[in-house]
């Protein structure tokens, strides 16, 4: 593991080392002396109150130094207090945008094998139980350069793979995974488990229910394993049902067991009257959102049944119930179940679902109380889904561009509702999405949309005259979202390892899917604009392959961005910049993880920097650099690019995506605090290059998390890396690119020609492999 200890993420303080030491999976270390075990539990007790509260402030500043005990004695702490430490330490790390995922691991596996060892089974539940909830939020940083991602379907085959009971795999001490998949699952199942024997029916049944979730959410997205996993959700879910009879508070009872039946319901598409007599212990709790649960999820189960008049009245039932609530978070649900019963009304039903939820959507919480889902997951992907498919399916004749409008509005709102699910709504700015009419001829946007049954593509094209305006192809049936995910993580897994070649045909499908359709409009000199749809936002377009073996970058310029509003073009020609270049090379070990030195990125920073006098005016190098060199670089004076050659991580939760300075790690919520700054005596910073980033294959988030890393560090645009690429190879590029850039090109320009430089040289820097992993997000001009 990383080296660090609780206090290494607090710059300027030196690490203690004594989580560590105690909290190691294998048993904790053997010490001249230790904490007494009153301490331990003292200090456990407080920050566990602490964390519960999860309000205000990040509480890592004052938890982590609490946290941190002087030895006392040479007595051995026992397994209860260091068991309840470890997990408090866990939860902190788990929780705290300044914590470390990879420690997060390490101390609540510690803390589930201290606990297991000594057969205590309720500190084993909850340390398991957190284990599960941080694997949920995906893989610690590696800290290399180069190497294979990994995708989902590795993942799924893993946990296909696994023997054994869920506890005897974290009893374990080799059973650290990089992947969250297969943890996160054993994790849960052990976490029920161990609840169970310690008669704490809350958690064993909150544990099968993210479980259900998790394996119902795996079988939405890989057909080939569907069928098993859903099996397998409703069998968690019911186990999970016993469990939840036994709470002892009626409302909390009532809620998780609607939980528990939906998800049964969606397993078994409705099909389960056997939870007749739920919902009838859910009717007990007079409460509104009880009894509007109850009945929506009788009508789910009426329609099952073929009686349609009695799931009408129902899901009537539920909407009023609902309704008498001070925030009707399920109002939209139960609008989309009443569009399901009544088809022919279905739009108009769809729609009053959308209102209802633009209507309730800045009321509703980032994450979930209960389960920590987001609320995006839990109350809206649904619902936009819902209303874009609607307004396409009435996009016909003399309706299509009214209709075709108001998917595209619908879309822009799912997008940045997205952007503020994964951020935060405080940290996306408001702006203006692009307006269609203000893009010059030769300037193409393209929309794919992944709908659960087919794949919809909206373009516009530039053009004399203003009047440009989205228009809608004729949707491909022969595809879903689940088909082009699939094709983008071969695309995607091949292309970072560079060890085959089982990307081209990938790319070439995807090609035909989505550019072949409007390669018409893409006429030399072209700039094409991508707003795409989940599992696109990891795929390199520059790369797709058309029947000529042709790749797109040497048809036209490539750009993406996650949603319109942060789709501007951008001005042209700016002149007398000013640059910040910051580079690290040296190994650098974190709580975040351990990050490799990185070989180049000196000359590489040295590279960005020459100035010319005209595009670039004056520029700065901050070499091996910490927080304090960079927040004065950019306080000191304006910055219009800010040029970063070290480790940049957006794996896992949003608010931990960072950046690798010497000795710490730089938050991106900090980088857009000290850009807010420089913001103040100009405009926003034009460009932001992030040149070593890691992010996940398969992880929608943390694709979404690279394209809005420029949306909330506040720059017009990002130039970035979908995968690690070689010290050589990134360097070419950044010399190739820099030189044009200064030159006058514009970002798309000077990073196409130096991407068609490198295809053409040929040997080593031709691989897709490292040409194809820089991506321009944002403004292209």
């Amino acid at each position: 593991m990383a080296g660090g200890g609780l206090l290494a993420a607090c710059p300027g303080v030196a690490s203690a080392a004594l989580s560590d030491r105690l909290c190691l999976p294998s048993g904790a270390a053997d010490l001249s002396a230790y904490p007494a075990n009153a301490e331990l539990q003292r200090v456990a007790a407080q920050a566990e109150f602490r964390l519960a509260q999860r309000s205000g402030a990040d509480p890592f500043g004052e938890v982590a130094p609490a946290l941190e005990l002087a030895p006392t004695g040479a007595e051995r702490p026992s397994a209860l207090a260091l068991s309840e430490y470890c997990a408090a330490a866990g939860e902190l790390m788990r929780v705290s945008a300044q914590g470390s995922q990879l420690q997060a691991q390490t101390y609540l596996l510690g803390a589930f094998q201290i606990a297991s060892r000594a057969g205590l089974q309720g500190p084993a539940s909850v340390a398991a139980y957190r284990l599960g909830l941080v694997s949920l939020s995906g893989a610690p940083a590696s800290g290399t350069r180069g190497g294979a991602r990994r995708g989902p379907t590795a993942a799924v085959r893993e946990v296909e793979q696994l023997r054994g009971g869920p506890c005897d795999l974290l009893r374990r001490t080799s059973f650290v995974v990089n992947t969250s998949l297969p943890l996160s699952v054993a994790s849960l199942g052990c976490a029920a488990e161990q609840a169970r024997a310690a008669g704490d029916p809350r958690t064993a049944a909150l544990a099968e229910l993210r479980l259900a979730r998790l394996r119902l959410s795996v079988a939405e997205a890989n057909a080939d394993v569907a069928t098993d996993f859903r099996a397998q959700a409703a069998q968690s879910a019911e186990a999970g049902l016993a469990d939840a009879q036994r709470i002892a508070e009626a409302a909390l009872r009532a809620e998780v067991m609607g939980r528990l039946a939906a998800a049964i319901l969606d397993a078994r598409a409705g099909r389960a009257p056997e939870l007749a007599a739920v919902t009838a212990a859910m009717r007990q709790v007079p409460a509104p959102a009880a009894q509007a649960y109850a009945a929506a999820l009788e009508a789910r189960m009426a329609a099952a049944a073929g009686d349609t008049a009695t799931a009408r009245a129902l899901i009537d039932e539920a909407l009023l119930q609902e309704a008498q609530r001070s925030l009707p978070a399920r109002l939209p649900e139960f609008r989309l179940l009443l569009a399901d019963l009544d088809p022919a009304s279905r739009e108009a039903h769809t729609l009053a679902a959308y209102d209802a939820l633009e209507a309730i959507r800045p009321l509703l919480p980032r994450f979930d109380p209960l389960t920590e889902e987001t609320a995006f997951s839990l109350y809206m992907r649904r619902v936009f889904q819902a209303a874009v498919d609607v307004q396409l399916a009435g996009a016909e004749n003399g309706a299509a561009a009214i209709r075709v409008k108001s998917a595209q509005q619908v879309l822009e709102a799912y997008r940045q509702a997205e952007l503020q699910s994964v951020f935060g709504s405080e940290c996306i700015p408001a702006r203006d999405p692009l307006k269609p009419e203000t893009l010059r001829a030769g300037e193409v946007l393209l929309y794919p949309i992944l709908l659960p049954d087919r794949l919809e593509l909206l373009y516009v094209a530039g053009g004399p005259g203003g009047e440009a305006q989205f228009r809608r192809l004729p949707p491909n049936r022969d595809v879903d979202r689940q088909m082009v995910a699939r094709l983008v993580e071969t695309a995607v897994v091949s292309l970072s390892s560079g060890q085959d070649d089982s990307w081209r045909a990938a790319s070439r499908q995807l090609y035909d899917l989505l550019i072949k359709p409007i390669e018409a409009q893409l006429a030399p000199g072209s700039v094409l604009a991508v707003v795409p749809d989940g599992a696109l936002r990891s795929l390199p377009f520059a790369v797709l392959l058309d029947a000529e073996n042709r790749f797109l970058v040497q048809k036209t310029r490539v750009a993406v961005a996650p949603a319109l509003a942060y789709s501007q073009a951008g001005a042209e020609d700016a002149q007398r910049l000013q640059l910040v270049a910051a580079s690290l090379e040296r190994e650098v070990s974190l709580p975040a993880g351990r990050f490799e030195k990185l070989e180049g990125t000196g000359a590489e920073a040295r590279i960005a920097a020459v100035t010319d006098g005209r595009r670039i005016r004056r520029s700065w190098v901050l070499e091996n650099f910490n927080k304090a060199d960079l927040v004065g670089a950019l306080t000191r004076e304006q910055v219009d690019v800010l040029h970063l050659a070290t480790h940049a991580s957006f794996n896992g939760r949003s608010d931990r995506a960072f950046i690798v300075a010497n000795g710490e790690v730089i938050l991106l919520s900090e980088l857009r605090q000290i850009l807010s700054q420089n913001r103040t005596r100009g405009g926003e910073l034009d460009l932001l290059v992030l040149s070593a980033c890691e992010t996940a294959v398969g992880d929608d988030e943390a694709s979404m998390g690279l394209a809005g890393a420029a949306v909330q560090a506040g720059a017009k645009s990002a130039i970035a890396s979908l995968w690690p690429v070689s010290d050589a190879g990134t360097a070419e590029l950044m010399k190739t690119f820099y030189r044009l850039y200064r030159e006058g090109r514009s970002k798309s320009e000077a990073l196409r020609e130096a991407q068609l430089a490198m295809i053409a040289q040929g040997g080593d820097v031709a691989d897709p492999n490292i040409w194809a992993a820089f991506t321009l997000l944002g403004a292209w001009r």
